[in-house]
């Protein structure tokens, strides 16, 4: 198979699912490319239950959108469709309770509805030159297809496109300071009110539990908290994933941490069912496709956007979109650290960070966009994915339509 379109969209997450529909909205013959077999990345897949950073930074006033667009759209669909009247304030931040179902139905439809979009899933990309427009070779259960385009947008969170091209497109952290990866799982028929109170008296069962060595030390970066309906409620286990050792590249090392979560995850269940009165009745949790990835490797585009950028709420001529969601640095699994802005205002983020010049027609934008260790705690979160894969979109389309 050989197929000719004008923009290539790799990776169905928040950035790819918002930049594929804002290039077939524009008249884009558009191919998005998902190597799950549903579209929404983190947050169907991994079970991530929040959308973070939709919201202005300024949690003294009422909630605003931060960035109009997709990101709103489908925030709104989801307040409609969870029956939530709007997001909820925790600490100093606003967050909008999701839930991973309906994400990849709202995601569904979003693409069902447009005929200029075509969506290849189950697809993984293996293969990428230029020769004037850009040539994919993806693989899909055991044929290979090649796929051409002007125009490509990178939101695979891997920087995929540069690594198969020229990997001194891309950098990474060490692994040491990688962000640690999440497990997540939904655990249904959980009674009883879920409170800060009920939070403490679960976390001090676990901490008793370890120390007793009825279950793993893993199992202290153990937190709970609820769906938007009731009876049900998401476990995320933090996982160190050996650390210093940490790659999330290696094939090995990434099936470790997806044992260790299953296992984590199973005893937790075993030991709750039988010690807490409102987990008596709980089913075995429902398990994610894939562990949670926070960081691997990112683009060097033609801007590389920094905390103290985020921290001092800078904007910039060519901005695309606003930031909103605080540094959240989890280099461990003891919890996050959070770099606030220094003004609740949020800052700009520069189309140059979605572009390098000297290699026209790619794009990329989501968890790969061009950002410094520090600043990627704060984009990579799923609100901001959405708005700069959007732009990443818009500009794919500009380009392919110069050509």
């Amino acid at each position: 198979m050989s197929r000719q379109v004008d923009v290539i969209v790799a990776g169905g997450g928040s950035a790819g699912l918002a930049a594929a529909l804002a290039a077939a909205r524009q008249g884009a013959d558009t191919l998005l490319i998902e190597r799950q077999t549903k579209l929404g990345g983190m947050g169907t897949s991994a079970l991530v239950h929040t959308f973070c950073g939709l919201f202005h930074p300024d949690v003294s006033q009422p909630w605003a959108w931060v960035n109009p667009g997709i990101a709103q759209e489908i925030g709104q669909q989801m307040l409609e469709r969870t029956g939530q009247a709007g997001p909820e304030l925790m600490g100093r931040v606003y967050v909008l309770r999701q839930h991973p179902t309906l994400y990849a139905q709202i995601a569904d439809e979003l693409c069902a509805a447009l005929p200029h979009l075509t969506v290849l899933s189950g697809a993984e990309w293996i293969g990428l030159r230029q020769d004037g427009d850009w040539e994919l070779e993806v693989i899909t259960r055991g044929s290979v297809k090649k796929l051409r385009a002007p125009a490509l947008v990178d939101t695979t969170g891997d920087a995929t496109g540069a690594r198969l091209c020229d990997p001194s497109w891309c950098t990474q952290a060490e692994p040491a300071r990688l962000y640690r990866p999440a497990y997540i799982s939904a655990f249904h028929g959980v009674t009883g009110v879920h409170d800060d109170a009920w939070r403490l008296t679960v976390g001090a069962m676990i901490v008793r539990a370890v120390r007793d060595e009825k279950l793993p030390a893993a199992a202290m970066g153990a937190g709970f908290r609820d769906s938007p309906f009731v009876g049900e409620t998401f476990l995320t286990l933090d996982l160190e994933a050996g650390q210093g050792d940490w790659d999330p590249f290696d094939p090995v090392k990434r099936a470790r941490v997806e044992q260790e979560g299953r296992a984590v995850t199973l005893a937790l269940w075993r030991l709750l069912r039988a010690e807490h009165a409102d987990f008596k009745d709980c089913a075995p949790p429902m398990l994610p496709t894939k562990a949670g990835i926070r960081e691997t490797a990112r683009y060097l585009g033609d801007y590389v956007i920094t905390g103290d950028d985020l921290a001092s709420s800078r904007r910039f001529e060519d901005e695309i979109a606003l930031a909103a969601w605080p540094m959240e640095k989890r280099e461990n699994a003891r919890g996050p650290k959070f770099r606030y802005f220094d003004q609740p205002l949020p800052p700009g983020i520069p189309a140059r960070c979605l572009k390098r010049e000297a290699v026209p027609g790619l794009f990329f934008a989501g968890r790969c966009l061009s950002a410094d260790h520090e600043a990627l705690a704060s984009l990579r979160v799923m609100g901001t994915c959405m708005a700069t894969g959007e732009a990443a979109g818009k500009m794919a389309v500009d380009f392919a339509l110069r050509r």
